[in-house]
């Protein structure tokens, strides 16, 4: 069983831009829902396991299926899955969803592989047009801060960074979380959702690696951020 568990952790995708899909409360604590409501969700990330959603909807506390679709890799998906995670963010709710059957499990396995596959050879962020043609500009003003700068999304992938960042051996194309502070999910510190579409650099005390810093944000445009730490 810990075999399976470690696979599953292996096949983990974080997800470039989010994938919008739709929920229904299929049973809450082994009670039927009869309900036909929908619920607008956005897939964070995916795995073979389960997957990573936000919707604006506070899901009660008891155990709780859900219906889940979406399409992922040109396939339609409709699969059961259990929230198991809850954590209340700024813009709504962020949930952690277990799948229950094997067979969707090994759907997800064989769909990820085919992913990885793809995307081995040129691992490349997949932005649109109008965020692509800002990023060449954006390299030569990271160059412009002495310390380690990055250019991020609005879902905190790295895009871009400056000489000093690279130096550090950032991976372009992962979480910032991950790659930078080597962590699975947002720091602590992170005030990312206060600073998109403001005007002004907002600041927030961190630690990065023992290292007692200040974490700063600007937003610019297109839904792109420079961030970078100021050593105290």
């Amino acid at each position: 069983m810990e075999e399976n568990h470690d696979n599953r952790r292996y096949f983990r995708v974080d997800l470039v831009k989010d994938i919008q899909g739709s929920a229904r409360i299929s049973s809450i604590n082994h009670r039927q829902i009869e309900e036909e409501k929908t619920i607008p969700i956005s897939l964070l990330d995916l795995s073979a396991g389960g997957m990573r959603v936000k919707m604006p909807y506070n899901l009660p506390t008891e155990i709780i299926i859900l219906n889940v679709k979406f399409e992922f890799e040109n396939e339609q998906y409709n699969l059961r899955a259990q929230v198991i995670r809850k954590m209340l963010k700024d813009n709504g709710y962020e949930y952690g969803l277990k799948f229950l059957t094997l067979e969707d499990q090994m759907r997800m396995i064989r769909c990820l592989n085919m992913y990885n596959i793809k995307n081995a050879k040129f691992k490349r962020v997949e932005l649109d047009l109008r965020a692509k043609k800002y990023i060449s500009s954006f390299v030569k003003i990271l160059e412009l801060i002495d310390e380690p700068t990055y250019l991020i999304t609005d879902n905190r992938i790295v895009v871009s960074a400056n000489h000093a960042a690279q130096e550090k051996g950032v991976n372009l194309g992962e979480r910032c979380y991950k790659t930078i502070c080597h962590q699975k999910r947002s720091c602590s510190f992170c005030i990312l959702e206060s600073c998109i579409k403001k005007d002004q650099i907002f600041e927030s005390a961190a630690i990065i690696l023992g290292k007692e810093c200040t974490a700063r944000w600007l937003y610019t445009e297109d839904g792109l951020i420079i961030h970078y730490f100021k050593t105290i």
